[in-house]
């Protein structure tokens, strides 16, 4: 009985998951423009909150269009390295929209493994998107300080891939609003069934132990 739960701990442990949900709450107010070929990318910086929460499942920003036209952007994670973005760990399809009133748009990242400490930004990009060019867009800021700031990055059109955007660089007294959501690595936790029958396995070999121990001392009969 002492195997079996000893067993039952071990899986209770390794199915436990925990999630976390960094919010900058929207405050009302705005930057803009987030426009080809002005700036063509906001992002938010931050790091992996802790290190069990380490995959990066989610992360929303919240945009309105400043006029009547469609806008075209993509959405991108990316490690945060001397003042810009570094190595590209996510980047969405294309997509767009005519934002009459403020919108928060969730894009799911299909689960980003990170780095404990590490630092990332997220982001909102026009940049290398031609089409819709006299469309612009505002981000949606906050006063929050759950996250390291917003940056934003000045390329003329080009990649945002790459060091020393212009603009906050991450150490600015405010925030980009959305949400970022982590969770811990899912781990293989075995089936009810397959438990079950492995308790039983023990079990029964723990029965023919002790019958097998019974037997060895039995006296003989002479």
């Amino acid at each position: 009985m002492k195997t079996l739960a000893a067993l039952a701990l071990t899986l209770a442990a390794v199915g436990a998951q925990a999630d976390v949900v960094l919010t900058n709450t929207f405050n009302g107010s705005g930057i803009s423009p987030l426009a080809y070929p002005d700036t063509t990318t906001y992002g938010e910086v931050f790091t992996t909150p802790d290190a069990i929460n380490t995959v990066l499942d989610s992360f929303s920003l919240i945009v309105r269009s400043q006029n009547g036209n469609t806008s075209y952007l993509y959405a991108g994670v990316a490690t945060w390295v001397n003042g810009g973005a570094g190595t590209p760990l996510f980047t969405s399809s294309e997509f767009s929209g005519h934002f009459d009133d403020w919108q928060e748009i969730d894009i799911g990242t299909g689960g980003i493994a990170l780095t404990p400490g590490q630092q990332y930004v997220a982001y909102f990009s026009t940049a290398s998107l031609p089409a819709g060019n006299n469309a612009s867009l505002e981000m949606g800021l906050s006063n929050d300080t759950n996250t390291l700031g917003f940056a934003y990055d000045n390329a003329g059109g080009g990649s945002p891939l790459h060091a020393n955007w212009a603009g906050c660089q991450a150490n600015c007294n405010t925030q980009v609003a959305g949400t970022l959501e982590f969770s811990a690595p899912i781990q293989q936790v075995p089936e009810p069934t397959s438990v079950a029958l492995l308790g039983l396995g023990l079990l029964g070999a723990g029965v023919a132990r002790r019958r097998s121990q019974a037997k060895t001392h039995e006296p003989e009969l002479t």
